[in-house]
């Protein structure tokens, strides 16, 4: 067994053992375990492929073969761009067969991010499409390679390319016996995955889990949802960044036994709900934005269209008390909120057994094994009924960091507690409400939004004296980005003009600002600190009187 995690200590990572919250194995360990079950079970339905478990348990040997034969150990980094697909789990289980780590990459993120998480994590491996929807990702890889020296090969999903190999290469034959394969069986305390995460102030970081870990995270859905090896799940959330929409929708079903039909890119609510009604899926993995889009479709529907549907999972953010009640109503149904983050884990959700208004109202009650507290402005816990920031440590927390030390110190304290950023409370029976955050983030419909690389970009543009980003409401997607731009004499600015240069930029379109307010001044703190919630609360304004 290797050290512990080094945001676990000794004491915890026995009393998580103990109670049962680590198991001790790896996640491919498990997924073949289920294989060898229910070889003849379909795990995965992607578009009009369809593959059993002893199917893509062989195409998971296959592919950790050829790239043992690359050269990749463990620890190796193997990053894949795509959309949302059974490539995914093939390439993590396959990873995770060798010790290797996959790291997923959205498809809509281009230079600027690819460029600095493809570095940063020192991939070896890129795995991109040859196209998707009308990009070249290719082109792309080839912009940026010359600045990454760790990465030696790219391989194509989906079409060839002059001087590339197709991601077919790895499904061929291997030379790799199982007890081969099985000699390479890394530490279920090892790092096990990626998620990558948004800070307040920078590009994506990139958070590892062990095996241990996610397990520990998975198993919080498995009861409040009320799991079953049976269950066919609805992968609709966005899962190129390893988090919401890729553990919870597609690699939980796969360690079970069970089923997962991906939606390969979310768009028309109406494919989305025909993906769970076509597949009888019997519960769905969503961000509030998606849920909000689907209402209009389903009150279409007759109910009997969802008569296997049991539950619908959201996370990512704040889930409204109408969106649940309407799903609740139309899917016949009841929804299962998880709270947490992707580089802190969860320390709490809702369950389906709760009470309707404790899981449309609150994130749920602190899971097994996880401490809570609130901390006031001074980091000490905050009276009972009050409101403080939400910190927590558990079995489920990631190893901080990969490559920035400094940020994983500010996030976790010195006692192992990660700081959310987050303010909330507890009721009179222990549920957790998220009151409000103090984190400088826009949360856009479950993906965050970073005004500080805005503002970085946007400051660039030679009309521009002096930038803030800072966000304003949004019934569907809860927040948007708005600009508030102080322009140089003389100088002039228009929305359009300002969404040509930020693209020229090579930021993710969602990124992009929504609104652009041209202002003489920002206002600004004695500190000379920009104050966002006055530039909120004057863009609200104009929206209520617009």
């Amino acid at each position: 067994m290797i050290e512990p995690l080094p945001l676990t200590s000794p004491e915890e990572a026995a009393r998580y053992r103990a109670e049962g919250l680590w198991p001790d194995e790896t996640l491919t360990t498990t997924f073949r375990a289920s294989a060898a079950r229910h070889p003849d079970r379909i795990c995965l339905i992607d578009g009009d492929r369809r593959f059993s478990y002893q199917t893509f348990a062989e195409s998971v040997d296959r592919v950790a073969g050829n790239l043992l034969d690359l050269g990749i150990r463990t620890g190796d980094v193997v990053a894949l761009q795509y959309r949302n697909a059974s490539e995914m789990p093939l390439l993590h289980l396959a990873c995770n067969r060798i010790g290797a780590l996959y790291m997923p990459l959205h498809d809509s993120w281009r230079e600027i991010e690819l460029r600095h998480l493809l570095k940063l994590s020192r991939a070896r491996v890129l795995v991109v499409p040859s196209e998707y929807r009308g990009f070249d990702h290719v082109a792309m890889a080839e912009s940026i390679r010359g600045d990454l020296p760790d990465l030696e090969a790219v391989f194509i999903v989906g079409g060839t390319r002059e001087g590339y190999k197709s991601f077919d290469v790895l499904l061929q034959p291997t030379r790799h016996s199982e007890a081969d394969l099985d000699l390479h069986t890394p530490d279920p305390d090892a790092p096990a995955h990626i998620m990558l995460s948004g800070g307040t102030t920078a590009l994506s970081k990139i958070s590892r889990f062990s095996s241990n870990d996610l397990r520990a995270m998975l198993a919080i859905t498995e009861h409040g949802s009320g799991f079953q090896q049976n269950d066919i799940a609805a992968a609709l959330a966005p899962a190129g960044t390893g988090a919401t929409g890729y553990v919870f929708p597609i690699l939980m079903p796969l360690l079970h036994g069970a089923t997962a039909a991906i939606l390969d890119h979310w768009g028309d609510p109406e494919i989305a709900i025909q993906v769970i009604v076509e597949h009888r899926c019997t519960y769905a993995v969503g961000i509030p934005t998606q849920m909000v889009r689907m209402i209009p479709g389903l009150e279409k529907r007759r109910s009997d269209d969802f008569a296997n549907f049991r539950c619908f999972i959201n996370a990512g953010a704040p889930l409204a008390y109408e969106t649940g009640l309407q799903i609740e109503t139309l899917m016949n149904c009841k929804t299962h909120s998880i709270y947490g983050a992707t580089d802190g884990g969860c320390p709490s959700c809702t369950s389906i057994h709760d009470p309707q208004e404790k899981r449309l109202r609150t994130v749920g009650r602190i899971v097994p094994g996880t401490e809570c507290k609130l901390l006031g402005p001074d980091l000490r816990p905050v009276p009972a009924g009050g409101q403080g920031e939400i910190v927590w440590r558990g079995p489920q927390k990631s190893w901080g960091y990969l490559g920035d030390e400094a940020q994983t110190a500010a996030v976790f304290t010195v006692d192992r507690f990660y700081r959310s950023g987050d303010v909330g409370s507890f009721d009179a029976d222990g549920y957790l409400q998220i009151v409000g955050r103090i984190k400088d983030m826009i949360l856009r419909g479950g993906r965050n939004v970073f005004p500080a690389l805005i503002e970085d970009l946007l400051q660039r543009h030679p009309s521009v004296l002096d930038v803030a980003v800072a966000a304003m409401p949004d019934p569907e997607l809860g927040e948007r980005a708005c600009a508030f731009v102080v322009l140089h004499n003389g100088e002039a600015l228009d929305f359009p003009e300002m969404v040509s240069f930020l693209k020229e930029q090579k930021i993710a379109v969602w990124q992009l600002p929504e609104r652009l307010e041209i202002v003489e001044d920002l206002p600004k703190g004695p500190g000379g600190k920009v104050l966002k919630a006055a530039l909120t609360a004057m863009v609200t304004e104009k929206l209520k009187s617009e």
